[in-house]
């Protein structure tokens, strides 16, 4: 019993830090480019990205906004990165571009290259 609760909860965990991170990211995408947001570090999950890049302490992922009536936009570019703020974990949200994504994994299969 106690299980199945403890299931539920983590479940629902997950449920709300997709919820949050998408508001998030949704409020990002309503600025214009350049914009930068912060997300408590126990609230982002990179689990609303279809695909994503990663670095030690940073990625790059790509998003796609569903509108009120069930269809999808076009991929969103948004960077991240896990920093302190005072005493916070916080991730850093920018939005970013295909060419930076590109650029990404040309770094990180000549750093692997390089070996």
């Amino acid at each position: 019993m106690e299980a199945e609760r403890n299931g539920k909860e983590r479940k629902n965990d997950i449920k709300t830090m997709k919820w949050r991170t998408e508001n998030e990211l949704h409020t990002l995408l309503s600025f214009g480019a350049g914009s930068v947001i912060t997300i408590e570090k126990e609230l982002f999950t990179p689990s609303v990205f279809s695909e994503i890049r990663y670095g030690e302490r940073e990625g790059i992922g790509i998003y796609y906004p569903v509108y009120r009536d069930g269809s999808c936009a076009e991929a969103q570019y948004i960077k991240f990165s896990y920093a302190k703020y005072g005493k916070e974990d916080v991730v850093v949200l920018e939005r970013a571009s295909k060419e930076e994504m590109q650029e990404y994994d040309k770094e990180r299969l000549g750093h692997l290259l390089r070996r």
